[in-house]
Parts: C-alpha cells; structure tokens; sequence
C-alpha cells in the first residue's frame, strides 16, 4: 500500500508518540514536524481576567421614616450607583474603581470601598452582591 507523504507523516508522528518511527523515505523536513512541540499551558479566558468585583450590588436603609435605596454596578474600574430616597426622583453618580477603593468621576477623592461581596459608599446605604 503506497501513502501520501503527509498520511506518512502523520502515521510517524503516531508511532514517534508510542516509542518511534524510522522510515528513511521521509525527508528531514517531515521527520523534524514529526517530533512531538512542547506543550505551552492554556491562555487565560476571558472569564479569568475580569474584576472579581464586577457586580451589581444593592441596599437599602430607613432614615426618619423614609427608605433609602441604592444600586451600585461595578464593571472594570468603573463603577455607577443609583440612588432613591422615598418617592424622590433618583440620583445617579458614578466614578472609578482603583484596586479595592471607590474614587468619584475625578479619580481623586476616595468615597468609598468594596471588601469582598460587601460596598460601603459615602452617602449610602452599606449594598452586598
């Protein structure tokens, strides 16, 4: 039985895997392809390299009667919050988010932080996850 040159290549990449293959009808090029390439580790998946506290988180609290809630979604390092107080209209803030700490839209003034599925945030109700 006569084979392609690449079937044959592929049978002695086979047998070179199970203990070796010597067939002298192959050229150099095709026995050097038929040595097994080193194994790099699998690249990350996107799923890995997100923020851990990307989220939506929420609360809410009652001062002098009247129920304070707030909703807050990190993406990346940003952050947005909406605000209710009662049957005020909403209001909404957002900012950036630097490693555990809550920054406003400037990036200067600390306003808060995120420890694990717990937000604390100036002005708001304390939100979990």
């Amino acid at each position: 039985m006569k084979l392609p040159i690449k079937a044959l290549g592929v049978l002695c990449l086979a047998a070179a895997i199970l203990g070796g293959c010597e067939d002298n009808s192959v050229s150099d090029k095709s026995n050097q392809a038929a040595q097994p390439a080193e194994v790099s580790p699998p690249a990350p998946t996107e799923k890995e390299d997100t923020n851990s506290n990307d989220g939506v988180y929420a609360g809410s609290k009652n001062i002098s009667g009247l129920e304070l809630s707030a909703e807050l979604t990190i993406s990346g390092n940003s952050w947005s919050a909406v605000s209710q107080l009662g049957d005020d209209s909403p209001e909404y803030q957002n900012g950036i988010l630097k490693d555990q700490d809550l920054y406003d839209d400037s990036g200067l003034i600390k306003i808060g932080y995120v420890s694990g599925s717990l937000v604390s945030l100036n002005g708001y109700p304390n939100m979990r996850k």
